[in-house]
């Protein structure tokens, strides 16, 4: 892997399908053990969790929530996405925010595309252009 593009295609898409999938197929209360698979949790952590914060079940809410405090990066990126209002278009500042990237790299990347915002649709053009390199503690 040599491009932020590809660790994304090959490490965070795969988790945002299963989660969609997830989402789209279970009817809540959601089962315990296929929620720790998903969130990428033990069935003891999240039983663990669950007992510290007292619930009884897991409704979407809860999922969503389970999922922005959790440990892993994608966590990371919904809650910081949701801090900034769940962005339509991503000017390089918020997408460096928004995926925990170097704003410096990310900067450079915007200007060799000539874009100064991006979509969900165009965001693989701007994470085509930095390097993993430029990007010293991705997980």
């Amino acid at each position: 892997m040599r491009t932020f593009l590809e660790y994304y295609r090959r490490s965070i898409q795969p988790q945002i399908e299963m989660i969609d999938i997830f989402l789209k197929t279970e009817q809540p209360p959601y089962d315990k053990a296929a929620v720790a698979e998903v969130l990428g949790l033990s069935a003891e952590a999240l039983t663990a969790r669950m007992q510290k914060e007292h619930l009884a079940y897991i409704t979407k809410g809860i999922f969503f929530r389970l999922l922005a405090e959790g440990e892993n990066s994608l966590g990371g990126m919904l809650k910081r996405a949701v801090a900034c209002g769940l962005p339509e278009r991503y000017t390089p500042e918020t997408a460096a925010y928004v995926f925990g990237l170097p704003l410096a790299a990310v900067r450079e990347a915007a200007e060799k595309t000539d874009c100064s915002s991006f979509s969900e649709e165009t965001l693989p053009v701007l994470f085509s252009e930095i390097m993993l390199c430029e990007i010293p503690d991705l997980p």
